[in-house]
């Protein structure tokens, strides 16, 4: 059986060999990410959208690799009109599975309708601008930023949820309605759309003087821009001063007759000139160029220049962090360099010092084909080499012992792969192939005790009785006081 977190063998107690975790726990924990899942499948069925959101959040708590959960909480991020929080959890899901697996399909939909994908990023950053807005109190600019976040991104509640609110400061409780409804018509049971309305019913009950407005909804909304209603309350609230200048004006431009004025004036009509036109049109177009052309050197330019000077700053700056870096590489690999020439430098002293004390020729022919396979750079065949040869050997001199160790030191991650791979195989019954990873392990690393005891286990599975015995009798030999003691054996 294999860990349900981690995939490795698990053992005899029912905990995993590698992280540790109990199995039991983990089936439990998968199941309870299931029930979730379903209520919050549940949920969106039923257009609770927000319900079914803190459910598939829950079930991804306990179970993070739960697929159909994430896709469906992608899929109720969508819409709601957080589509780059639906993004996210798709290329999650893709990542923890990728054959079979609908998000993909949902990822080439999102990511291949390049313009709809900008189209929700600006609306994101103008909602986040938004906020900043309302933080200053600053009414007249949010609700601007949230027509056009809506516009981008119609189905965004959020947007929605704030809109109403700034048109509640503004005291234009029914477009408030009218945005919380449309709240409901994409999260029918929305509880901050429900709390407002209600809010806005109790006002209603309170201080209205005519009948409450049925709660209704309505396909087309409009809101109209805060620009177009400032500029209609201000031509309402035009002084009586102002109103009787501009009357007069439009009489002088008609041309009133003598009874518009008071009879007691008296007033004589002079002689007049034509107005020549086309000579100032000349002096008009010739002090318009000259004001641009200051404009452009005196406001435009040095803009212009300064953003220039930055650009020359900033590319300058990415060079020479560019180059730093290169100077980094360069000064790691020449030291991985040296070092590894140091390493070479002291196995081959150890070379020259095993054929002096094995001046007979009893120096072990895997050995050298092990260290010549380290010197060319193959460790894997080197620890192969060399995993052939007893550490425990008495035979074995001491500058082979000390060469083949600094081999061991230096190739600590293979030899770490062969003994997963050996406890692999033997979790999946597969008893040569053990017996081929953990002999080698076992014989370059003899004090790991787990490792030697497989190696027995694997031996007796094959029927090598008389192997798996001398390993029973080692481990309870050198190791009398560990969990892998054994007093007999079939």
């Amino acid at each position: 059986m294999n860990c349900l977190h981690c995939g490795a063998p698990v053992l005899i107690n029912d905990v995993c060999s590698e992280c540790g975790l109990k199995q039991e726990y983990l089936i439990k924990a998968w199941n309870t990410s299931l029930y979730y899942y379903n209520e919050g499948l549940e949920h969106a069925k039923m257009r609770n959208l927000t319900s079914a959101e803190e459910s598939l959040k829950t079930a991804l708590r306990y179970n993070k690799a739960n697929i159909d959960a994430r896709n469906l909480l992608g899929l109720v991020y969508y819409e709601t009109g957080q589509a780059i929080e639906a993004l996210a959890e798709w290329v999650i899901s893709s990542n923890y599975q990728y054959e079979g697996n609908p998000a993909n399909h949902y990822l080439e939909l999102l990511q291949g309708n390049q313009n709809k994908l900008n189209s929700f990023d600006q609306a994101a950053k103008k909602y986040n601008l938004t906020l900043h807005y309302v933080r200053q109190r600053n009414h007249d600019l949010a609700l601007i930023q949230l027509k056009r976040v809506l516009s981008e991104n119609p189905r965004f509640v959020k947007a929605y949820l704030v809109l109403a609110l700034v048109y509640i400061q503004e005291g234009n409780l029914d477009k408030a309605r009218k945005a919380l409804q449309r709240v409901l018509k994409i999260d029918k049971y929305n509880p901050a759309a429900q709390h407002y309305l209600s809010e806005l019913l109790k006002n209603e009950k309170q201080y209205a003087t005519g009948n409450p407005v049925e709660t209704v909804y309505e396909e087309e909304d409009d809101f109209p821009l805060p620009d177009t209603e400032l500029q209609e309350q201000e031509e309402e609230e035009l002084d009586e001063e102002e109103t009787a200048r501009r009357k007069i004006r439009e009489i002088i431009e008609r041309g009133a007759a003598a009874e518009d004025i008071s009879s007691d004036q008296n007033l004589e009509v002079g002689s007049y000139q034509e107005i020549k036109y086309g000579k100032h049109n000349v002096l008009y177009l010739t002090a318009g160029l000259a004001i641009g052309i200051a404009a452009m050197f005196f406001l435009i330019m040095p803009a212009r220049l300064q953003q220039i000077n930055s650009e020359n700053l900033d590319l300058k700056a990415s060079y020479s962090a560019e180059l730093s870096g290169k100077n980094v590489t360069i000064n790691n690999l020449q030291n991985d360099n040296q070092k590894l020439q140091e390493n070479i430098n002291k196995l081959t002293a150890q070379i020259e010092t095993m054929n002096e004390e094995n001046s007979a020729g009893n120096v072990n022919d895997n050995v050298m084909a092990g260290l010549q396979s380290y010197m060319g750079g193959n460790k894997e065949e080197a620890i192969t080499k060399l995993g052939t040869i007893d550490m425990k050997d008495e035979g074995l001199s001491e500058a082979s012992k000390s060469c083949i160790q600094s081999v061991i030191d230096a190739c600590e991650a293979e030899l770490t792969a062969c003994r997963s791979a050996g406890m692999t195989a033997y979790g999946a019954e597969n008893f040569e192939e053990a017996i081929k990873q953990l002999q080698v392990f076992c014989n370059l690393k003899p004090d790991d005790v787990e490792a030697r005891y497989n190696l027995a286990k694997s031996y007796e599975g094959t029927g090598n009785i008389e192997a798996a015995h001398n390993l029973y009798q080692d481990i309870n030999q050198r190791f009398p006081d560990s969990d892998y003691v054994t007093t007999s054996f079939q």
